[in-house]
């Protein structure tokens, strides 16, 4: 095993220190909004031991025509990556009839693994270290684990056995595997990804490489996502080249990376960040055990997609995107580029999908407007639809269209879409 050096243990010493100001696992726990809380109101069991937590929005006025919505974060991430904004994409979708789930993938907000280890890895979260015996799952796990627990999850609560599923970051990647392996692909009955493409167009991706070595090492020592929580109160040299992965600076709120840091971040899982290496380096999503080339099998995939992409974004970046685009083999697939070059009103990067200041007003009419295309019921009167915070893509400055590339085979109440 290797000695840290006095230095590494100053650095290490310091940010112990300073994480524990931060409060840890309390600080989540009573924070001043729900939105910011861990998931805790209901939860959902995995075959493989797990217990995940499980928040809902229920709308006003529910749509019986409208299926449930899932949303799912990313890696390294929790819930709250959809709610630390005022006007969130989850408030909108219940204000437009749908009744929406959110959940904490394995390993984050206040999941945990029953066992022996249970009553200890609470203790854990209230420090700097990390839990134990929690760290060795895979993407290919929350594949076979966490998405059918959710599924069953919410059918029982609404007796709708298909869903629409949201997925930011790896929360859409998982989708491809899930489509290509599961025995039901069809609970699925509309996908959007949201920055997620499991094929990287330029390879290896050196500075992603460096930082997810770089976390690794780190979580032998230590909890990284609690090591940042102190970044809720000041900012330091440096993290400008950090940021710049996770959002554009002058297209998120201050208070919103506020949130994150405090609220948000979450340790990803070595054993995820193992497999995401080779993704890295050779740019196709393989399973755990270099088996599966899941990029192979993305012709097979085909429910009805949405991709988003941000014009600015250094992970899933457009190149990437159209590739993974153009493979997926769903007679029923679009794609929505933003960014200036598109006439959007600012420059998206990776969680600038959700985080922007404008989208509320740009992303998530879009993204409402392709879901209500796709519902089973038929489509509500206009004096049955409740009025919600977003405005219609009809009333946005700069239409949804104008961001819209698109391949797809329109269904038979639809026309062809313009090009």
């Amino acid at each position: 095993m290797h000695r840290l050096s006095r230095r590494k243990w100053a650095a290490a010493v310091l940010g112990l220190g300073l994480s524990g100001l931060s409060g840890c696992a309390a600080m989540r726990r009573f924070a001043p909004s729900a939105d910011l809380r861990p998931c805790t109101e209901e939860f959902a069991e995995t075959t493989d031991g797990w217990r995940l937590g499980v928040r809902r929005y229920r709308p006003a006025r529910p749509d019986p025509g409208k299926l449930p919505v899932v949303l799912c974060h990313g890696l390294g991430l929790n819930a709250t990556f959809w709610t630390i904004t005022d006007d969130h994409l989850p408030s909108q979708l219940a204000a437009n009839g749908y009744e929406v789930f959110l959940f904490d993938l394995r390993a984050s907000g206040e999941n945990a693994r029953l066992g022996s280890c249970d009553v200890f890895n609470r203790f854990l979260r209230e420090t700097p270290f990390r839990e134990r015996g929690e760290s060795g799952w895979s993407v290919d796990d929350v594949v076979r684990f966490d998405m059918p627990a959710i599924l069953a999850h919410v059918e029982r609560e609404t007796g709708r056995r298909q869903v629409n599923w949201i997925g930011h970051s790896l929360g859409g990647m998982i989708m491809f595997p899930f489509q290509e392996l599961s025995p039901e692909p069809d609970r699925i009955a509309n996908f959007v990804g949201m920055g997620s493409t499991i094929i990287q167009a330029t390879t290896p991706q050196k500075q992603m490489i460096q930082a997810n070595a770089g976390i690794r090492l780190l979580l032998n020592v230590a909890s990284a996502g609690r090591l940042g929580r102190p970044l809720t109160y000041f900012r330091m040299p440096g993290m400008d080249k950090i940021d710049r992965f996770y959002y554009t600076a002058e297209n998120v709120e201050p208070l919103t990376v506020s949130r994150f840091y405090g609220y948000t971040l979450e340790d990803p899982g070595p054993g995820a960040l193992r497999q995401f290496a080779s993704y890295l380096r050779f740019g196709h999503l393989l399973s755990a055990d270099g088996r599966v080339d899941y990029v192979e099998h993305l012709p097979e995939v085909v429910v009805p997609t949405l991709m988003v992409a941000g014009e600015s974004d250094l992970i899933s970046d457009v190149p990437s995107t159209r590739m993974t685009f153009d493979r997926i083999g769903s007679p029923d697939k679009t794609l929505l580029v933003f960014g200036e070059s598109q006439g959007s009103l600012g420059r998206y990067g990776h969680c600038d999908l959700v985080w922007s200041r404008h989208a509320p007003r740009e992303i998530f009419p879009a993204v409402i407007r392709w879901l209500d295309e796709r519902q089973p019921g038929p489509a509500p009167s206009a004096q049955g639809v409740p009025a919600g915070p977003a405005p219609s893509p009809q009333d946005l400055p700069n239409a949804p269209d104008q961001h819209v590339a698109i391949r797809k085979t329109p269904r038979p109440h639809e026309s062809a879409p313009s090009q």
